[in-house]
């Protein structure tokens, strides 16, 4: 079942800008998130969807993909791969950090 809504989820979504600019907000979204939920009003609804699967209910929910990474790697769950771009950057022929 998927849930439609007529707006984003601006309430989510301003939580988490604020938990990137706010050590303590992070570390309450990590440590108490309903705490988190609260104070920033995310509806009840919402909350219930974010205590099971991250992903799908940020799916649910409609929380912008950007936003997405950025919740799941303030709650310590976002698993990637180190990754560089130099080999790429090398491969065009730059040289001392320049690459035109």
């Amino acid at each position: 079942m998927t849930v439609q809504l007529l707006s984003p989820p601006v309430e989510l979504h301003r939580l988490i800008s604020a938990a990137l600019r706010d050590n303590a907000l992070a570390d309450l979204i990590r440590t108490a998130p309903d705490e988190a939920y609260s104070a920033y009003q995310v509806p009840a609804w919402q909350q219930e969807l974010l205590v099971a699967d991250l992903g799908d209910a940020m799916n649910r929910i409609g929380v912008h993909p950007n936003l997405r990474f950025k919740f799941l790697a303030l709650r310590g769950l976002l698993k990637l791969q180190s990754a560089s771009v130099a080999p790429f950057l090398e491969s065009l022929g730059g040289k001392n950090g320049s690459y035109r």
